[in-house]
């Protein structure tokens, strides 16, 4: 028996995803993003540096119009004064009640209250979250609870290489201070 469609998983082809933050970690969700046939907005603070790995690449200031577009929204921006809270109330009821939220930046750039709220009530369809705004989670945390939201130990990007990655990075940065250049890979401002 095939059952009820709607309790069928979905697929993620045609499905939009709005990247906030579309740096290096960004760029790399979008393009894997693309090759599963999704169309991808990239937000970053200069636009023109996005190029490639989104479909279009707007401001951080235009996040609030581009939310009711995303069936998916990640999070792979750095925590700033500018970021702290970029996911609140208001950002949650701008969001589809279809759409997930993923987190893979920092906790504090979400409202978690607004986010319990907003699961809660089913205004948004789930979350994936590899940080919290106290890590660990406490553990009367009410995200614990919820059949919708998938909660990680911020181990997202523990590959078997991160170590390598890391050091590459290094050596590049190490490459660019020797050369005079003011700009660092990874930086944030």
């Amino acid at each position: 028996m095939i059952g009820d469609l709607a309790e069928r998983e979905d697929e993620i082809g045609g499905k939009t995803l709005l990247v906030v933050g579309l740096g290096d970690i960004g760029g790399r969700l979008g393009r894997l993003a693309k090759a599963f046939d999704m169309h991808v907005i990239g937000l970053r603070r200069d636009p023109l540096a996005g190029r490639g790995a989104a479909d279009a690449v707007h401001r951080m200031d235009e996040l609030n119009a581009l939310l009711p577009e995303a069936d998916f929204v990640a999070l792979t921006c750095p925590l700033t004064k500018e970021t702290e809270n970029l996911i609140d109330a208001q950002a949650f009821g701008r969001m589809s009640p279809s759409a997930h939220l993923v987190n893979v930046a920092r906790g504090r750039v979400v409202d978690e209250a607004a986010l319990v709220e907003a699961l809660a009530a089913r205004r948004i369809a789930g979350a994936g979250l590899d940080v919290a705004a106290d890590e660990p989670l406490p553990p009367a945390s009410a995200l614990w609870g919820m059949p919708h939201v998938l909660i990680t130990p911020h181990t997202a990007g523990e590959t078997r290489r991160y170590e390598d990655n890391v050091i590459e990075i290094l050596r590049d940065n190490l490459g660019r201070l020797w050369r005079g250049e003011q700009r660092l890979r990874n930086e944030v401002v």
